[in-house]
């Protein structure tokens, strides 16, 4: 089977979507499928081109069995919303002329956001009369509208009506949660081409291990040092000055330590935020190869996830599955109501707070400071958990069979347990 993959990050890119879709890529390049990926260049969180790929129109590579085929994107040097939309429509456009060189596709997929891939995945999907599969990670625009990126009415309509149109036009919908489902289901789309598909982690590479090791020593955080760890993008969606306001409010707890890893359009202004504060408590660090991640977690006293209240089932963070599987527990400032917070009740590995509410956050890290057996019993939930419903093994055998069954013209199970049952 031939996959043609749309996809607006991809390996060197490191977070979020990137992941995802090099996982899924090299899976099913693994397992003997020819795999084609759509994409631009790496840039992603940084917004840098590697020197590397720099001033290159257009450029072919094979990574690990997969043919990449990255075209130029536009990057705004400034991130405004005019400017994020005229990227997202670039990562489209550049899709589909590196497309039109991708012969005898048996499968579309494209991974959104940006739902601009929609369309060209619907486009390339005509020319070669092949069925498209949407990968849907970020509900958009319900997305950008809860974090005030989108507010003209005008633009919103319009969103939505490509919305709508992409996922009537598709064959498949691949979709996160149960929240995702309902939200897609209350748009008018039919029940039978959406397909629950969570997302997945290598239980194998993250799992427990010491807590004092390599990363602490790497960056001089001593054993009797608590740290509370936020890692990944810091963006609009994650608003992490609540996470600041919470470290004021806890800066008598002399031991405690806010390490905040990764990169974003945010880290600029948090960084500032965090030195008119005064707050030595807090560190800010790059982000950390991926082959580091399982020990930079276990390193971690408690994993931080901190979302804006508007979020409700539009977002499913791919970082609380490795919090999860890392055995350590977890804080999350999110909406009572949200993806995340029902995940992690759940599966009983941490504790929710309100959103933008610091003195709950606070209150919420110093519990677990201070009851280590809670904390180890919140762990092992967590890790329990992800075992039992996220092992990338399973996840990755059921997306290979749905694409398989819509090659072959017939009709995905609704989820991984209805293909299981036979339902």
């Amino acid at each position: 089977m031939h996959i043609v993959v749309l996809t607006m990050y991809y390996a060197p890119d490191l977070t979020g979507i990137a992941s995802t879709a090099t996982c899924l890529c090299e899976y099913l390049a693994t397992a003997g499928h020819r795999v084609s990926v759509l994409t631009g260049p790496p840039h992603y969180p940084q917004w840098k081109v590697p020197e590397a790929y720099k001033g290159k129109w257009w450029l072919r590579e094979t990574i690990k069995g997969v043919e990449v085929h990255r075209g130029y994107v536009f990057l705004p040097s400034r991130r405004t919303t005019i400017r994020r939309i005229l990227y997202d429509t670039s990562v489209a456009v550049s899709s589909i002329f590196t497309g039109l060189a991708v012969k005898d596709a048996d499968v579309i997929l494209a991974i959104t956001p940006p739902l601009q891939l929609g369309l060209t995945g619907l486009f390339l999907s005509r020319l070669s009369k092949a069925p498209l599969v949407l990968k849907v990670q970020d509900l958009v625009p319900d997305l950008a509208i809860a974090v005030g990126m989108l507010r003209n009415r005008f633009a919103i309509g319009l969103a939505h009506r490509m919305e709508r149109y992409v996922y009537q036009k598709s064959a498949a919908i691949l979709l996160l949660s149960q929240g995702f489902m309902g939200n897609v289901k209350s748009k008018g789309i039919a029940e039978s081409k959406l397909v629950l598909h969570p997302l997945c982690v290598d239980t194998e590479s993250i799992r427990p291990m010491a807590r004092d090791g390599q990363w602490r020593k790497r960056f001089n955080l001593t054993e009797e040092q608590f740290v509370i760890l936020h890692a990944g993008n810091m963006g609009a969606k994650q608003k992490l000055e609540n996470v600041l306001d919470a470290a004021v409010k806890l800066r008598q707890e002399k031991n405690l330590v806010f390490v905040f890893v990764g990169d974003g359009t945010e880290k600029p202004r948090l960084e500032a935020y965090a030195r008119e504060r005064g707050l030595s408590s807090v560190r800010f660090l790059a982000l950390q190869p991926r082959e580091g991640l399982p020990d930079m977690l276990s390193c971690a006293d408690v994993l931080l996830l901190n979302q804006s209240a508007t979020i409700v089932d539009m977002v499913m963070p791919s970082k609380l599955l490795s919090y999860m599987a890392a055995g350590r527990p977890v804080v999350a400032a999110a909406n009572a109501h949200s993806d995340a917070a029902d995940c992690i009740r759940r599966a009983e590995c941490g504790l929710v707070v309100p959103p933008d509410d610091p003195e709950a956050l606070a209150g919420a890290i110093r519990s677990i400071y201070r009851d280590s057996q809670f904390a180890d019993r919140l762990g092992r939930m967590g890790r329990l958990y992800a075992e039992e419903n996220f092992a990338q093994d399973r996840n990755l055998k059921f997306f290979e069979g749905v694409l398989n069954t819509l090659a072959a013209g017939g009709e995905p199970p609704l989820s991984m347990s209805a293909a299981t049952s036979g339902t």
